[in-house]
């Protein structure tokens, strides 16, 4: 796999290949809208990974489920926490307050497009 990974033209599509098969064998099942996103409902609570190259965002309303497929993950990938996300493809992160457990995100590309103004 090491050799498929860093030495072939396919290394994004062995990457993509091994995310997937190890994300279906959780029981994630990828988007056909987009295919970077894997869904799994677990007893009536929504989980979502979206990928973006080897970065994955995990959303659910339950903490403890994060928790868990974060170890799961760890299980399966070398891979290192990085904490809540404050940016994504040059977007920015912010959690306001929580309301009815429910923490509202606010996401702005201010940086992207004064870059790109200037």
């Amino acid at each position: 796999m090491h050799k498929a990974l860093y030495r072939l033209k396919q290394a994004s599509r062995e990457w993509y290949l091994k995310l997937k098969g190890q994300l279906e064998r959780l029981g994630f099942k990828r988007s056909e809208a987009d295919h970077s996103v894997f869904t799994k409902d677990m007893m009536g609570r929504f989980f979502v990974i979206a990928v973006y190259v080897d970065n994955f965002l995990l959303f659910s309303s339950d903490i403890d489920d994060i928790k868990a497929i974060k170890s799961d993950l760890k299980g399966c990938f070398d891979m290192k926490d990085l904490d809540k996300a404050k940016w994504i493809l040059q977007m920015k992160i912010e959690r306001t307050g929580r309301s009815l457990e429910v923490w509202k995100l606010l996401i702005s590309q201010e940086k992207y497009v004064k870059m790109i103004l200037e």
